[in-house]
């Protein structure tokens, strides 16, 4: 499986923050408020980071393996995939967070809404960077570690 690149991520984060910015005009009389609905998104980056530390554990301790008493290869797969997950859904709510602040930030003095919108608009913006930051953190704790036989990809000399 091959690391998400940054620019997927930027991408993600750039529809989703023109996409909120526009669109929260547009819809805001029938949106509902924002609320507490961030707060799944720093839990989610806590399982990550939880996970990562467990994941790195294991393979520094050699517990990588099919027996009972070791963490199996494919559970690591599948954190990797969760964390690249993480990562994009983070972008995406962190695009969200932006387009929503840069559109209420402006209005404070205007619109009723604005004052009441924007803490959650600027947690949703932290929570999808910790989300972002967690993803990546367990993606890469995912990784293989090089063996002793590997010279940085070099070939050896004769």
């Amino acid at each position: 499986m091959t690391r998400i690149a940054v620019s997927t991520l930027v991408l993600v984060a750039l529809v989703a923050g023109v996409a909120a910015y526009f669109l929260t005009g547009s819809l805001l009389g029938s949106l509902p408020p924002l609320g507490w609905g961030w707060v799944t998104l720093p839990v989610v980056a806590l399982i990550d980071v939880l996970l990562a530390l467990r994941i790195r554990s294991a393979i520094s301790d050699g517990g990588v393996g099919q027996d009972r008493s070791q963490m199996h290869p494919l559970t690591i797969a599948r954190c990797a995939a969760l964390g690249q997950a993480s990562a994009v859904l983070g972008a995406a709510a962190g695009g969200l967070g932006v387009g929503l602040v840069l559109y209420f930030a402006p209005r404070l003095g205007e619109l009723a809404a604005a004052s009441a919108e924007l803490p959650p608009s600027v947690a949703v913006l932290v929570s999808g960077a910790l989300l972002v930051g967690a993803g990546l953190f367990l993606e890469s704790s995912c990784e293989t570690p090089p063996s002793d036989d590997d010279v940085g990809g070099l070939a050896q000399s004769t």
